[in-house]
């Protein structure tokens, strides 16, 4: 197979979706695949697309993330790794993927405005953006000098805003890997930021955060199962996703689900699957395996 990595773009994750694909590409090669990184804005994209036989995306944020290329190589016949477009739309717009499932499973509450309104819930508050990924813009305010400020700095840069209820227990990383057509829940991770949350320096800088396997007990994971359930009967996965969560009093509230997840050296669901003693290399072979089979 000859396999092309998507990655770069134009979004503000940018940066993270390079390092991805430096991950992958590194491991590519050591597989012997043929492999090439290609970047949406390239001039000669939609030519080079049509030379690979899989199309390997790690394009975080915009057009990466949220349909677009996904409905563009749809069109186009183009086999590609992870969710399809109907999919994606749901995930990269999290309140709309609130919406579906806020009576489903436990969720924090959350509002979106695009204008400024009075704090709808206690301090601490969450504000941040409706789309978009990293924890770029998630700001976690304590009283209405912070709320203001920041509500109305990410109104200006981004127009839809969520405002959510901070729920202050276990956070947790919930990583799923598809191998020969079924999804595994891989171990569970528990996040230890040493910031106040799992923010973007927490997240992308060494040393800022503490990883360790999450000890759930037979409650959490009959909860998780049905979360995974749940979300399995509105949309269709493929390859990897994760769902990021808290847990308080034995509650799983559901954050967000992240249809094209991070794979830099440090990232949750390499940590997860190497918990389950799967290494990087092998991961990358079980996501091309899958398109083996389609």
């Amino acid at each position: 197979m000859k396999i092309a990595v998507l990655a770069g773009g134009t979004s503000n994750e940018k940066e993270i979706s390079l390092l991805s694909a430096k991950n992958v590409l590194e491991t590519l090669k050591e597989l012997n695949y043929e492999s090439e990184l290609i970047d949406p804005t390239d001039k000669d994209f939609n030519k080079k697309i049509k030379e690979f036989d899989l199309i390997f995306n790690v394009l975080h944020g915009e057009t990466g993330e949220d349909g677009k290329i996904q409905g563009y190589f749809e069109l186009n016949k183009v086999p590609y790794t992870c969710s399809e477009q109907k999919t994606c739309v749901v995930c990269f717009d999290k309140f709309l993927f609130y919406e579906l499932f806020k009576n489903k499973f436990k969720m924090p509450k959350t509002i979106l405005t695009k204008n400024y309104i009075d704090p709808p819930f206690k301090f601490p508050i969450f504000i941040k953006p409706n789309t978009g990924g990293s924890s770029k813009g998630v700001y976690i305010v304590h009283n209405e000098v912070e709320y203001k400020e920041k509500l109305e700095k990410n109104i200006k840069i981004y127009t839809e805003v969520l405002i959510q209820e901070a729920i202050k227990g276990t956070e947790i990383s919930i990583s799923f890997l598809e191998k020969d057509n079924e999804f595994v829940v891989l171990p569970i991770l528990e996040i230890l930021p040493k910031n106040e949350f799992y923010d973007y320096e927490a997240k992308y800088k060494d040393g800022m955060t503490n990883f360790s396997i999450y000890e759930s007990n037979k409650e959490i994971n009959k909860k998780i199962n049905n979360i995974k359930e749940e979300i399995f009967k509105i949309l269709k996965l493929k390859d990897i996703f994760r769902i990021d969560a808290i847990i308080l009093n034995d509650e799983v509230y559901v954050l967000e689900l992240n249809t094209v997840p991070g794979l830099t050296k440090i990232s949750d669901l390499p940590q997860s699957a190497k918990a389950n003693n799967i290494e990087f290399n092998e991961l990358i072979k079980i996501i091309i395996e899958n398109h083996r089979r389609d």
